[in-house]
């Protein structure tokens, strides 16, 4: 079976736009985002009683997201959650501004960083066509976008001050990365670990644009918020497939006569971002 090359370039022109747009939204806000940051500087610093209602509001946000979970906030996972995503930040004295754009950079690294191992795996390089050539070129995609976001919101945090995070957000690599590497034993496994991982990058966003209160800071997150749903919608779409037996159907554009009916919304499981597995905004600040 062959790929139709011309559809394959359709979809990434498509998809290129729809980053390209992300990015012109998110330098914009970001430089206003430091242009806002220096004039403060220059007058004395940052409000601490700001910053402190900054880390109040996003406790709230995140809370209310974990017991909305119903019976799963009773148990000790869901505790043990509650506790790990509302916990004031250990450097709430520092610009929440820096504080969130560091903890999204090292989110960005981590996804660089799983995508390039995930990729290197053996089995991920024997999936038969049209399935292999298609995530391939999904993986390569994914990977130059989360590396243009990281440079992204490292330039605002360098600018503002702050120091530059080339590292991985390590509590999820350690606590969550470290512990699944071993399980991947199939295509099918890194799917599904590719889509929390994104998904976790999107619930977090999606929570700084509710917490913060700077108008162009808040449109940066919404904007790459946007392209790391998508990357979760297209994983969670591919899984479906080959988790039904389908490999054959991931092709672009895929066979829409012979797609199973819940085709249309598998990639969008909820009907709104949720936030209770949004990242603490200080997790990945560095000092």
């Amino acid at each position: 079976m062959s790929i139709d090359d011309r559809a394959l370039r359709s979809l990434i022109v498509e998809s290129a736009d729809l980053q390209s747009d992300a990015m012109k939204t998110t330098k914009s806000g970001l430089s206003d985002v430091v242009e806002q940051g220096l004039e403060r500087r220059a007058s004395g610093g940052f409000d601490p009683d700001e910053t402190r209602a900054y880390h109040v509001e996003r406790r709230r946000l995140l809370a209310n997201s974990v017991k909305g979970l119903g019976a799963f906030a009773g148990t000790a996972v869901g505790a043990g959650l509650l506790q790990m995503f509302t916990a004031p930040a250990a450097s709430a004295d520092t610009s929440m501004d820096v504080q969130a754009g560091q903890t999204a950079a090292s989110i960005e690294n981590l996804a660089v960083a799983v995508y390039n191992k995930a990729a290197g795996l053996p089995f991920m390089k024997n999936i038969p066509a049209p399935a292999g050539p298609t995530v391939t070129v999904f993986v390569t995609q994914t990977i130059q976008q989360h590396t243009q976001h990281a440079a992204a919101f490292n330039a605002a945090v360098k600018a503002l001050g702050g120091k530059e995070q080339t590292g991985l957000d390590m509590t999820v690599y350690n606590g969550v990365v470290v512990p699944a590497l071993p399980t991947l034993k199939t295509p099918l496994d890194v799917v599904n670990f590719a889509a929390k991982l994104e998904n976790v990058a999107a619930e977090t966003y999606s929570a700084e644009t509710a917490a913060v209160s700077d108008k162009m800071l808040r449109n940066a997150f919404s904007s790459i918020m946007g392209v790391e749903a998508q990357h979760a919608a297209v994983l969670y779409a591919v899984a479906a497939l080959l988790q039904g037996g389908a490999p054959q159907l991931i092709t672009i554009p895929p066979p829409a006569d012979k797609l199973p009916a819940a085709a249309g919304k598998v990639g969008f499981p909820n009907s709104f971002i949720m936030t209770d597995q949004a990242r603490p905004a200080a997790e990945g600040a560095v000092a």
